[in-house]
């Protein structure tokens, strides 16, 4: 049985059409009454609120659970905390981790993830287990699909003003960002830019990366699902 990775899975997107578009509507805040008349409206924050992260990992592990209960409707749902958010640099390698804790026979073929034979695991067993890694570690494009303009606009000054910055003065390859227009316009499909891509598909030794990734953090700590 294959994984695919986490760029050649369908879109989560397609997934749940419906309960994204909860952070996709216009949310406008009105407080306070003005002593002569009317409201005055106050701009939200352009992050993610904790409510809003965990409304965004309960939906998440309800629709990874809808593949598992789709082939195998008996299974136990289990209970999963989230470590962490992915990206594209870790995801592969945390799955693997994750798998093979669990006790699987796992390989690393390409994009895929092949499982070899584990004496007395089913495949409702593989099913499961896969679920509770994937509901472990969320991926950043997962939970993109669920940021409005204004997210994805923080997103961008993240990504401009403190991700890439980092990795130029670390000695680290980064591509020049488009404009703020294109990178929105991106901002849902799999060619989104990322400030990391040149250093993700480079031949850079793991430590490395992962020395780099912990200097200048991928994702803004409101990406963080486990918060």
């Amino acid at each position: 049985m294959a994984i695919l990775s986490r760029r050649a899975r369908t879109s989560a997107l397609d997934r749940r059409a419906g309960t994204a578009r909860v952070f996709l509507r216009p949310v406008v805040i009105l407080v306070g009454i003005a002593l002569l008349a009317g409201c005055a409206p106050v701009t939200r924050l352009a992050e993610l609120s904790s409510a809003e992260r965990a409304a965004i990992r309960v939906d998440l592990q309800a629709d990874h659970w809808k593949i598992v209960a789709s082939q195998f409707p008996d299974a136990k749902r289990p209970r999963v905390v989230v470590t962490h958010t992915a990206n594209d640099g870790n995801w592969q390698a945390l799955m693997v981790d994750c798998l093979r804790a669990e006790g699987f026979t796992v390989f690393v073929d390409g994009r895929y993830f092949q499982f070899g034979q584990t004496a007395g695991r089913t495949a409702e067993d593989v099913a499961v287990v896969t679920y509770r890694c994937i509901s472990r570690y969320p991926t950043a494009e997962d939970i993109m699909y669920f940021l409005d303009r204004d997210r994805l606009e923080a997103l961008y000054r993240y990504y401009v003003g403190t991700v890439r910055p980092c990795l130029l003065v670390s000695g680290v390859r980064s591509e020049a960002p488009p404009s703020l227009l294109t990178f929105l316009r991106s901002g849902y499909t799999r060619d989104s830019w990322n400030p990391y891509r040149l250093a993700w598909n480079s031949s850079m030794p793991t430590p490395r990366l992962a020395f780099i990734q912990n200097l200048c953090p991928p994702l803004p700590g409101w990406m963080d699902l486990a918060t």
